[in-house]
């Protein structure tokens, strides 16, 4: 894993370093005179570098010829002088730290051989072959050596850093996972026992000779929530693999208005005539379980409304009932989780998947109805899409 680039302004304190010394060597200049050839050379040299370093800003990419043109840059200003500038390897260091912490290790040392060896060059060409010459060649190279070993260390430690942050979110990840499932566990288990306990009770007075019409329609009722529970975790697990048609969105909810419609006042305004590519039990299921939802929690109104926008279907269910809380929010679709006294909490965790599945979104806001509104958003059908129709 490479490291990202951390010194994201590298090539502005390149141009702004190169032209301050540019600027200090024009001021040193101007006052004593350019006197040699070299000075005149040196002169050219900034010049060009600073010319460079302010173009490359307009390059994102950095690259290792980037730190070579750097190296390459300090090794022919000392070739101007190199007595009296010889000191100015230490400029050496930046470049080299940087390559060995930005790119591989190859490329790293490939910039600091490329370093001593123009080093070298100047110490050949100016015959400092003396023991003072040799020895200061020897410490440049070690620490040219030591100075780009260390952005290599560097660079390694920060990728373990990041592999062991990585395996850490990971395992949260899995953690909360499982501690979702035995929650839903836990949740659907006390859900089943309830009617259990009632058709238990039932049966046991029925054994006793008391064969009482009330036992009979509870037994019934507690088997028919028991099977309608199951039902819907199983769809909400294992949803069943249905054939995607082109459905008439209006029809649907047409269908879904008039089943829940009953006692409430049911607004549906569609533009147009949308259609969906998708399963129709599914899509059914979806709208039918948030209008359901809605006209539950409504006090006389529900509004439903359909347009498209930006190759998006969106269908906005609201009503006028009392809202619901914001901490409550980010847990209406999680299975189990429901404040009425008659639903099972799949519902809303149904209709999720299906969306979600069917590559579109769901969430929930405010109404200015005073209640909740629920926000479906499915992709519009692609044109050369074939399917079948409905």
């Amino acid at each position: 894993m490479q490291v990202e680039l951390t010194f994201s302004n590298y090539k502005i304190l390149r141009f702004a370093f190169s032209f301050a010394l540019l600027v200090a060597f024009s001021i040193f200049a101007g006052t004593a005179g350019l006197k040699s050839n070299t000075q005149i050379l040196a002169a050219i040299i900034l010049f060009i570098y600073t010319t460079i370093s302010f173009i490359s800003i307009f390059i994102s990419r950095i690259t290792i010829f980037d730190t070579i043109l750097d190296v390459s840059f300090i090794s022919a200003f000392i070739f101007t002088d190199f007595d009296k500038l010889k000191y100015f390897s230490i400029l050496y260091l930046f470049p080299l730290f940087f390559s060995g912490f930005k790119f591989s290790n190859l490329y790293g040392y490939v910039v600091t051989f490329t370093a001593i060896a123009e080093y070298f060059s100047l110490f050949i060409f100016y015959k400092e072959y003396d023991q003072t010459g040799f020895l200061n060649f020897l410490l440049n190279t070690v620490a040219f050596i030591f100075i780009t070993a260390a952005g290599i260390k560097l660079k390694q430690q920060i990728e373990k850093q990041q592999r062991y942050i990585k395996k850490l979110e990971e395992e949260k990840r899995v953690s909360e996972v499982y501690k979702r499932l035995y929650r839903i566990s836990a949740e659907l288990a006390h859900e089943i026992r309830n009617p259990l306990a009632s058709i238990k009770a039932a049966a046991e007075l029925i054994a006793e000779g008391n064969p009482n019409p009330k036992l009979l329609k509870m037994i019934k009722e507690e088997s028919e929530r028991l099977n309608k529970l199951l039902s819907d975790f199983l769809l909400l697990s294992r949803p069943k693999e249905s054939e995607k048609v082109v459905v008439n969105v209006k029809d649907i909810l047409s269908r879904v208005k008039e089943l829940y419609g009953k006692g409430k006042n049911i607004i549906l305004n569609v533009s147009d005539n949308p259609t969906l590519v998708i399963s129709e039990k599914s899509f059914e299921s979806a709208v039918s379980n948030i209008v359901k939802n809605a006209v539950e929690w409504s006090r006389e109104k529900v509004v439903i409304s359909v347009y498209t926008m930006n190759d998006k279907l969106f269908i906005e269910v609201e009503d006028d009932g009392e809202g619901i809380n914001e901490e409550d929010k980010e847990k209406i679709f999680e299975p189990f989780f429901t404040k009425s006294s008659s639903g099972t909490g799949l519902g809303l965790a149904i209709a999720k998947r299906v969306v979600i599945e069917n590559g579109g979104n769901i969430f929930v806001e405010d109404s200015q109805l005073g209640g909740a509104k629920f926000v479906l958003t499915f992709p519009l059908r692609r044109k050369d899409e074939s399917v079948n129709s409905r």
